[in-house]
């Protein structure tokens, strides 16, 4: 009787809950008022601004973003919506919207719009999520999915059953709208721009450069000898054809009777003097040199190893090698000697302690450990433990135990590389700065003349942080973005 009692209250749930949606008119599932999805939106920001780096909200690019964003919600289907924009500091090509009206754009991103109507499109494209209500739909439909597991399940505790529903917001923004929701954003995107004043084009214009960025991103991994992971980053989920954009499009010019805008030399302007890759306060890759300014280290790897930062430690990887490197900083809770930590990280395993000493103003223990590794099931591991003040630097290079003898030079190298950095003499961390182009230039030459300061790709790199492929060119005089 229980069952049947809860089975009728959720169908009454589902019949009340197809209302019309704000952005399409037309009926959708939910089961969250506006009120309720308001108040989700916000309590969802307050965690993301707690867990992600953003830029202060009086700095130039958050204002420009905040300005051109606050002109397309204007003219977009839920204008009563207060609308916050906010710009994360790293270089992950992402864009993401809370409901309610927040939204995210990585600086990574903005880093690779061409002109402010690429930009007025990602955000007409994210603030199509909040008017078409996409993430209340997909939250509606996880609680649907969730309040049946309950009813099958009618002896589920109460805070049990409460903790099941406690990441759906969550889960439905991380995993993506899926195809069709986000190919209506696109069409919002369009409509919303052509509104606005901007060229309807630049939706087409900002997903040739994802995908350019996604295919590189794609072969860089395979270079290195990696496998290739499915991409979750902005418009990740859009179908390869591109009709009902075009469409879209088509519509939207036959009813635009505004000047398009475009505003090339404005988006330039604005990201000039960028970190193009990290922060300063999450350090960068500079060509074969890892430097972080607010940690004041710096070290240089080998020829053949490719290098990738992430916010939890450095990475590297011999190209095609299962041979690996890491270094991770640890906060000390007392005094200890490098030999004191490094075993006590590694207990009850066989370590045998090759060298202590001074480097780089530093106290360090070096040793070999043999141990089961990532990647490698049998491996031996060739760790420093440097400590300065209240932080220790993990240092672990590691490969097969058979092959360990083969690499222990370039381990050694890196080793010896680890070193004290000051911004005064050494340079800086890689930023966007605007380059006129000349008649005899091309994407190899300037990546030559910059010192392949992004790596490998660097010539294929520069081409795509300007919306090109590497065979195609600027018109000479042209302004284009750098990095220097």
């Amino acid at each position: 009787m229980i069952y049947f009692r809860l089975l009728n209250i959720t169908l009454l749930l589902l019949l009340v809950s197809c209302v019309t949606n704000p952005a399409t008119k037309t009926k959708d599932f939910v089961m969250v008022s506006e009120n309720k999805e308001l108040e989700l939106g916000q309590q969802a920001a307050a965690e993301i601004n707690k867990s992600l780096v953003l830029l202060d909200e009086k700095d130039p690019l958050v204002r420009y973003v905040d300005r051109i964003g606050q002109k397309m919600a204007a003219i977009a289907d839920r204008p009563e919506l207060f609308y916050r924009f906010h710009v994360v500091d790293d270089d992950t090509i992402n864009a993401f919207a809370l409901p309610g009206g927040y939204i995210y754009m990585h600086r990574g991103l903005l880093n690779h719009m061409n002109s402010e109507a690429e930009m007025a499109a990602v955000l007409g494209h994210e603030i199509g999520h909040v008017t078409a209500r996409h993430s209340v739909k997909q939250y509606s439909k996880a609680q649907a999915y969730q309040v049946g597991a309950m009813i099958a399940s009618v002896f589920v505790p109460v805070p049990q059953a409460a903790g099941m529903l406690s990441d759906l917001l969550a889960t439905a923004v991380i995993k993506g709208y899926g195809r069709e929701a986000e190919l209506e954003s696109d069409e919002l995107s369009v409509k919303y721009l052509t509104r606005a004043g901007y060229d309807p084009n630049a939706t087409v214009g900002i997903l040739k450069t994802l995908k350019r960025l996604r295919d590189l991103n794609d072969k860089e991994t395979k270079d290195a000898g990696d496998k290739v992971q499915e991409y979750h980053g902005a418009f990740a989920s859009h179908p390869k054809t591109e009709k009902r954009i075009k469409e879209a499009i088509a519509q939207a010019k036959s009813t635009q009777i505004d000047t398009v805008l475009d505003n090339h030399n404005a988006m330039l302007a604005a990201v000039d003097g960028y970190p193009y890759g990290d922060s300063p306060e999450q350090g960068a890759v500079v060509g074969r040199r890892f430097l972080h300014p607010d940690l004041g280290i710096q070290l240089k790897f080998p020829e053949e190893w490719v290098i990738t930062n992430t916010p939890a430690s450095l990475n590297a990887r011999l190209r095609q090698k299962d041979v690996y490197f890491q270094l991770q900083t640890k906060e000390l809770k007392k005094r200890e000697t490098p030999t004191e930590l490094l075993k006590r990280s590694f207990p009850k395993r066989h370590t045998r302690i090759i060298k202590t000493g001074q480097q780089a103003g530093m106290s360090y223990s070096h040793a070999e450990i043999t141990m089961s590794a990532p990647h490698v099931s049998t491996a031996k591991i060739d760790a420093y433990i440097y400590i300065k003040g209240r932080r220790a630097f993990v240092m672990l290079m590691w490969s097969a135990r058979k092959e360990f003898i083969d690499y222990m030079r370039a381990f050694s190298s890196i080793a010896q590389s680890f070193d004290t950095y000051m911004a005064e003499g050494e340079g800086d961390i890689p930023r966007i700065s605007l380059y006129r182009w000349k008649l005899d230039d091309s994407w190899e030459k300037l990546a030559i003349t910059n010192n392949h300061i992004l790596g490998r790709f660097t010539a294929e790199k520069l081409a795509a942080l300007n919306g090109m492929d590497v065979d195609e060119q600027p018109n000479s005089g042209d302004v284009i973005k750098t990095v220097h």
